[in-house]
């Protein structure tokens, strides 16, 4: 029996590891959403300089306008993106919390087998010291 806890055991801890993989790799999504995110804020920042500082700046309106809404809808889109990560990373972290506190129950549930195999093991001892085989204590 306490091979069996031993492999449940092994499995929850097999599980932890796992899930600790897959936090980790929401986290990294997350972190390139967030940088691509960035770029396009640099971008937007870099646009507007330009058109500020450019003395053909009313001729290029036009172009700017459009490039700003469509760095606009990309930097929504990509919050969304991000914020849905985000909650992929909560979720992942939440996982592995409960995997976790499973290998705790798992590890303890496995003591408990092996002292009670080991306790077993100490009463036939002495049953058997007493001269009497298979005799069973009161």
């Amino acid at each position: 029996m306490a091979g069996g806890t031993g492999d449940r055991l092994k499995r929850a801890q097999r599980l932890v590891t796992v899930q600790e993989q897959m936090r980790r790799a929401a986290e990294i999504a997350l972190a390139a959403t967030r940088e691509r995110a960035a770029g396009i804020e640099a971008d937007r920042a870099r646009l507007l300089a330009a058109l500020a500082s450019s003395d053909h700046g009313p001729m290029l309106l036009e172009a700017t306008a459009r490039r700003l809404r469509n760095l606009a809808a990309e930097a929504t889109a990509l919050e969304a993106e991000a914020a849905a990560q985000a909650d992929a990373v909560r979720e992942r972290g939440l996982a592995r919390k409960r995997a976790e506190a499973l290998t705790e129950r798992r590890a303890e549930d496995h003591r408990r087998e092996v002292d009670k195999r080991d306790d077993l093991e100490r009463l036939d001892g002495l049953a058997a010291r007493l001269g009497r085989p298979g005799a069973s204590l009161p």
